[in-house]
């Protein structure tokens, strides 16, 4: 299957870092994954929690939480989701989207260190297509150890959220989700829409 196109994004991530955090970024570091040929829309996300010293002194790290304010969309890698502390996966609906032809970033901003992402799951597929649980239903807690939250900018002028871990140990890392949403965006108060 065809990558996707990797493009340099650099000027992107450092005003990006620069804007989020109110400060000049003061590092840079290359990312040990390649983006996937493909995710699977898993459903909505209805909120992100991530850790960070944005506003702060470095190393000042608060816990913040973003609330979707419009429809985002969730993307995971295939069988990423699985319950907390238990075996096997969640029962997840929704088409494979493949990346071929999509222009994704080379450089990326890193957000902070990603605690938590509310995602409301598609419970079913009928003739219509995958469909979202109604009240509580469909509704998950994903926890990822030494996860990164970061923003890019796919096709040149969609911002994204992506969650990755990098190499550790035995596990080589890489992306686990990104989220996109026609109103979302990366920005001095942070992550709205």
């Amino acid at each position: 299957m065809a990558r996707p196109r990797v493009v340099d994004t650099l000027e992107f991530a450092k005003n990006t870092r620069r804007t989020f955090t109110k400060k000049e970024p003061t590092e840079m570091r290359e990312y040990g994954f390649s983006w996937p040929t493909r995710f699977q829309h898993v459903g909505d996300s209805l909120a992100v929690a991530y850790a960070s010293d944005k506003w702060k002194k470095d190393g000042d790290f608060e816990l913040y939480k973003h609330l979707a304010e419009s429809p985002n969309r969730a993307y995971c890698v295939p069988r990423f989701l699985s319950p907390y502390g238990g075996s096997g996966e969640y029962p997840v609906y929704g088409g494979a989207v493949s990346l071929e032809g999509v222009t994704m970033p080379k450089h990326i901003a890193i957000l902070g260190y990603f605690e938590e992402a509310d995602l409301r799951l598609h419970v079913g597929e009928d003739d219509d297509g995958p469909f979202l649980g109604e009240g509580d239903e469909g509704v998950v807690r994903v926890l990822i150890k030494h996860a990164l939250l970061a923003g890019g900018l796919m096709n040149g002028d969609t911002p994204f959220l992506v969650v990755y871990s990098e190499p550790r140990g035995s596990d080589k890392g890489g992306v686990h989700m990104i989220i996109t949403g026609d109103e979302l965006d990366i920005e001095a108060d942070g992550i709205v829409g």
